[in-house]
């Protein structure tokens, strides 16, 4: 009984761990727009930022963005004219030192349980003075992807932000995987703020 009782024991925790270690993109996003709906509209993706209207960088992450619209229809307008201007920023901020607590390496398999029994009666880890958290100073930075779209005319009909914490400052990294938060539902909740994840696994996004 004891042992069926240890091996269950194993089995959750060694799933809660396996879970705990699935690689996920997490972001907040935020979602504002007029009963606004795609139909097939031509649009033209152009910085906000005037001055990084000739960057090289920026073209290529309005490619990225112009990926993630195109799952709902929309046509880049190339050289013609537009049905609809895109416009777009991505900031980052110069990080912050963020302190984290990791379990010691020494730590057993089986810190996650309160108290178990053992060979040699109770046990509980968390009295045992051998094992102690670790504690490591890491920077994580702030990054932030904004997209408008408007009419030809400057009428506002749909405002987006998708914003996440990351130890990475690599933005053609992250600006596709905000993207991709971004439009996971189009053009989603009026005046709301959303928790999106995604789910790395198999992916080398930010490798």
């Amino acid at each position: 009984m004891m042992f069926k009782q240890l091996k269950t024991l194993v089995i959750v925790a060694a799933a809660g761990f396996a879970a705990a270690c699935t690689p996920m993109f997490r972001s907040d996003v935020s979602t504002f727009h007029s009963n606004f709906a795609p139909s097939g509209q031509t649009i033209a993706l152009t910085p906000m930022n005037p001055d990084r209207r000739d960057s090289l960088e920026f073209r290529q992450y309005a490619n990225m963005i112009g990926l993630q619209l195109g799952r709902y229809g929309f046509r880049q307008a190339g050289d013609n004219e537009p049905d609809l201007i895109a416009g777009f920023d991505i900031t980052i901020n110069d990080g912050r030192e963020k302190i984290e607590t990791y379990p010691s390496a020494s730590r057993s398999s089986f810190w996650y349980s309160r108290h178990y029994w053992g060979f040699w009666g109770p046990y509980d880890p968390f009295f045992d003075t051998r094992f102690h958290d670790e504690l490591r100073a890491t920077t994580v930075y702030r990054v932030e992807l904004r997209v408008e779209l408007r009419q030809k005319d400057g009428t506002m009909l749909y405002e987006g932000r998708a914003e996440t914490e990351t130890r990475s400052n690599n933005l053609p990294k992250l600006v596709p995987l905000l993207a991709e938060a971004l439009f996971e539902e189009f053009p989603g909740p009026n005046g709301q703020t959303r928790h999106v994840k995604l789910d790395l696994t198999d992916r080398n996004d930010l490798n």
